[in-house]
């Protein structure tokens, strides 16, 4: 091979190599376009669903429901305008009455014409129905006498409408001629996000006919300008140019679009709310106002001065992003309280109303509880500026003579303690729950009843329980978290001092200090009357489910649970989780049965359900430090080997 074939070589291998960086790139760059592309389109999306998710705005769910769309185009509004024109694929019912009766049915053919037996073809193109019943008449009579003639309109014709601008669905669409604009937009699946609802518009012969506002047909039922449709009409829904937000205490809060007129002022928002509630303060209204370098501006107005005056400087004529908020009488001043403690159904805080009396305010807290002390109810009256007044009532006096004067009137801040009758004790009880015969609530007494009484009440264990999971909760042995524990929680490991380390662990290890240690199976299997132990009141037992596995643990590849199967042993579980890693110990495994009994390998019979197989680990050993001992072992018997020996042979 000569040098020029060789250099061809390599240019052709440069050359090849270059393009496919080209391509590389280029497919990176347009990978990177797309990606752009699709993050633009879902922050579009976002932003779009952040507007629909704020205070709806008013009308938009009107064309949610696309249900009846189809009856929409085949029958139309329901009206019939004054002013309608025939035209072609309108279908007539002619009724002639009389001596001759007679019944026709006709189709105004494209030309604008229809055929009528004995009185031949008609035009009848842009003829009002008033007009062709008329016009009909006149030529019947030719050839009829003595009749009448009723015209019907059997079906209307179809119209081709366009639907442009911000609606879900734009197009060319065939209408019914007795479908209106509200009908076409429906059609369309109504506005976008984005789209007018009150400045829609309807272009005729290229000019623009009317605007409607669809606020008048949602809010009223007006359908003043909701007018009849025409062939070719075009109906533009543009953008949204402004919204106003009306919230607080008004009848219909939400956001509301303006007109583009721009005249609208706060009392045309508020009556586009429903009006304000029982509860609406008047005397200052917010209006929140946008302003060009992004802040907002604060007003308040009084509305009363609107109702008087509806030209008032207060009722400001609004732009687009104000916001209307009115608040609430009840939010004007303080809130006032009294409060009531002790033996009563629903003891709590309370509104204050005035002329409320003690009993008053047992019937809102439910009234007594069976252990109420009657004698010694007590209301401390509350003043900020003196010392607290204690006042005694006998409740059984106020309850046989509610108009007593002990039956005190109440005040701000009072409060009432109900006490609880000494001693009142209705009897201990414990909760056992899980897998028990007889699982549910016994009684007991207290430092009297032990555990494996209250075991064989219940029947003993179900097949399925994993008895070596087996608790007692004791609710008064539990420990409140402190404050140190909950800042320690949040302070990295790295942070923490020894003693706060320390501090952290201990904690972290009392959280089942209400768990009593009891091992159920010596109990309750073996009958170790050592493991028993008293009850108190409100303690829960509760003997779990046993799971339909077998637990592998410890030196294994995938530790975890087995499905049980049932006459397989050891081998086929450790098999399932991968085997033993290369440090286990496998002489030493051992099974913890679920009953809670922890036996050797070799002698277990059979595994079951909920039973663990734990593969200890091998010791660490490090086999150097092993081998320097030795040596040095092994030197310094050497050593006395040679102090003998010499000795020896002096």
């Amino acid at each position: 091979m000569n040098k020029k074939f060789k250099l061809k070589i390599w240019t052709l291998a440069l050359l090849l190599l270059f393009y496919t960086l080209q391509l590389t790139e280029g497919l990176a760059a347009a990978s990177s376009q797309n990606t752009t592309a699709t993050e633009q389109s879902a922050t579009q999306n976002q932003t779009e669903q952040k507007i629909a998710d704020e205070l709806p705005l008013f009308g938009r769910n009107f064309f949610v429901d696309t249900k009846n769309l189809e009856s929409i185009l085949t029958v139309g509004s329901g009206m019939f305008p004054k002013d309608y024109s025939l035209g072609p694929g309108d279908r007539l019912g002619i009724y002639l009455l009389g001596k001759s009766q007679q019944n026709f049915e006709v189709i105004v053919n494209v030309e604008g014409k229809i055929f009528i037996p004995t009185v031949g073809v008609l035009y009848v193109n842009d003829l009002m129905i008033e007009e062709f019943q008329s016009f009909l008449s006149k030529k019947l009579a030719r050839y009829y006498d003595n009749f009448s003639v009723n015209v019907m309109l059997i079906e209307p014709k179809r119209i081709p409408v366009i639907l442009a601008g911000d609606v879900k669905k734009p197009g060319k669409y065939f209408l019914s001629s007795l479908n209106t604009v509200l009908d076409a937009v429906a059609v369309a699946a109504g506005p976008t996000i984005r789209g007018s609802l009150r400045n829609i518009e309807i272009y005729r012969d290229d000019k623009l006919c009317t605007i409607v506002d669809l606020y008048n047909f949602l809010l009223k039922g007006q359908t003043d300008n909701d007018i009849f449709l025409q062939p070719d009409d075009k109906i533009v829904v543009p953008l949204i140019e402004a919204i106003v937000t009306v919230n607080g205490e008004v009848k219909r809060p939400a956001q509301f679009e303006l007109k583009s007129n721009g005249k609208e002022r706060v009392s045309d928002l508020i009556e586009l709310a429903g009006g304000f509630k029982d509860m609406a303060f008047l005397d200052n209204i917010e209006i929140s106002r946008l302003l060009p370098n992004g802040e907002r501006r604060v007003q308040y107005v009084n509305y009363l001065d609107i109702l008087q005056n509806e030209k008032s400087s207060s009722n400001l004529i609004l732009k687009n992003n104000d916001k209307i908020n009115v608040f609430s009488i009840l939010d004007q001043g303080y809130r006032k309280f009294v409060h009531i403690h002790g033996e009563v159904k629903r003891q709590g805080t309370y509104p204050f109303a005035e002329n409320l009396t003690v009993l008053d305010l047992l019937s809102k807290a439910g009234n007594l509880t069976r252990s109420a002390y009657m004698l010694g109810c007590e209301v401390a009256k509350i003043d900020p500026k003196s010392p607290t007044e204690f006042i005694k009532i006998d409740l059984q006096k106020i309850l046989a003579d509610p108009a007593s004067d002990k039956n005190i009137l109440l005040e701000e801040d009072d409060r009432v303690f109900i006490r609880r009758i000494p001693e009142w004790e209705v009897g201990p009880i414990v909760e056992i729950t899980g897998e028990v015969q007889f699982p549910g609530i016994y009684a007991i007494t207290e430092d009297i009843t032990t555990l494996g009484e209250v075991m064989k009440k219940v029947g003993g264990f179900t097949d399925d329980a994993l008895i070596r999971e087996a608790t007692l909760i004791r609710k008064s042995a539990k420990i409140t978290i402190d404050k140190e524990y909950l800042r320690l929680k949040q302070i990295p490991r790295d942070q923490l001092s020894e003693s706060e380390y320390q501090y952290l662990v201990m904690k972290e290890n009392t959280q089942d200090i209400g768990r009593i240690v009891v091992d159920f199976y010596k109990l309750c299997i073996l009958q170790n009357k050592t493991e028993d132990v008293f009850l108190e009141d409100g303690d829960v037992i509760y003997i779990p489910k046993a799971p339909k596995v077998v637990y592998v643990t410890g030196r294994v590849s995938r530790p975890g649970g087995v499905l049980f199967e049932s006459g397989k042993g050891i081998k086929y579980y450790l098999k399932k989780v991968g085997g033993t890693t290369w440090d286990a110990k496998k002489r030493r495994i051992k099974i913890t049965k679920v009953t809670g009994e922890i036996i050797e390998n070799e002698n277990v019979k059979k595994l079951e359900p909920g039973d663990i197989i734990w593969v200890p680990r091998k010791p660490d050993r490090d086999w150097w430090e092993i081998f320097r001992q030795t040596i040095a072992v092994l030197a310094q018997i050497a050593t006395v080997y040679i102090v003998v020996d010499r000795a020896l042979l002096k």
